[in-house]
């Protein structure tokens, strides 16, 4: 269940910094929380730090689309304004991203807005392949 939790301009600016791509404020506050963690022993981490301790980072990037071609998927995220993108890792985990298209028009790029924000950094993050659908699926 989702909370909202309030916060001053001021410190939003500063979540901001920490962003990257198309991440949300709570990626960015979980990312802060697993580095605190991870630097203090005295706290129990939330997360299994085993797995990124074995993350390795990857060789090639795999960037699919269910089954459609890229300018099949970029129409009909033009119409949809969002689309999923599951990520796979080299540590054997994946995740379930949400992608909230709602500036991406026409003349933008699928690949170059993916490349710049949750795809940034793939190699050294351990991301081997990508996965993109308009409707979510777990498997």
């Amino acid at each position: 269940m989702s909370q909202v939790i309030r916060i001053s301009d001021s410190l939003y600016k500063r979540l901001e910094v920490h962003a990257s791509g198309f991440d949300t404020p709570s990626n960015v506050i979980e990312t802060i929380l697993n580095a605190y963690e991870a630097m203090n022993p005295d706290i129990k981490p939330h997360i299994d730090t085993r797995n990124l301790a074995e993350m390795e980072p990857a060789t090639n990037l795999e960037i699919s689309y269910c089954g459609i071609s890229e300018e099949e998927f970029k129409q009909q995220l033009l119409e949809n304004k969002k689309a999923y993108i599951k990520l796979y890792y080299t540590s054997d985990t994946t995740k379930i991203k949400e992608w909230k298209a709602f500036r991406f028009s026409s003349s933008s790029s699928v690949d170059g807005n993916l490349r710049s924000g949750y795809l940034r950094g793939w190699r050294d993050r351990g991301i081997f392949r990508a996965e993109l659908s308009i409707h979510r699926h777990e498997n």
